[in-house]
């Protein structure tokens, strides 16, 4: 019933840049430390959690697949799970942190091909795009910080390819 952008947490004024980076530099020292530990105990693991997205990428659309990856995963799942489902559940009786836990919950779901590892991973970045939504009143954060992240991994893996 309200307006489209306003209920998407995507209406004016735009966060700060600062905003931005200090969202992202958190995610980071959020999610690097747990990057770094599950590639020093459990590298087969990720490795095969990447492989198909190194399949596509050497792929003659991998330049396709790398902007769907990068821009069009963060837009649409943002939208969907931290815009349209996180809003319309936390005026519930679940409430902002009910309606959190339940929509990552259903990101983490729709990731359900990853390792365990894996699927830790974003179930804390799903809580983590959450709560800066929740911080800073706009999904333009998490949207930033989700873009960054996935357009990061695929540069990673253009530069820096896993073996095979």
């Amino acid at each position: 019933g309200g307006r489209r952008w306003a209920v998407l947490g995507l209406a004016p004024p735009l966060p700060s840049a600062g905003t931005l980076g200090a969202a992202f530099a958190l995610m980071m020292l959020v999610l690097l430390p747990y990057n770094a530990v599950v590639m020093t105990l459990a590298r087969e693991t990720v490795e095969q959690d990447l492989k198909p997205f190194m399949g596509l990428l050497r792929s003659d659309a991998g330049w396709l697949f790398a902007i769907l990856i990068g821009i069009g995963a963060p837009l649409s799942e943002e939208l969907l799970f931290r815009g349209f489902l996180l809003g319309a559940l936390s005026k519930t009786s679940l409430g902002f942190f009910g309606a959190t836990l339940v929509t990552t919950l259903a990101w983490t779901a729709l990731h359900v091909g990853y390792s365990g590892f894996g699927l830790v991973e974003v179930f804390v970045a799903g809580l983590f795009f959450c709560w800066v939504l929740w911080r800073t009143g706009s999904l333009w954060p998490p949207l930033f910080c989700h873009t960054l992240y996935n357009s990061s991994i695929i540069a990673i893996l253009w530069t820096a390819p896993l073996p095979g």
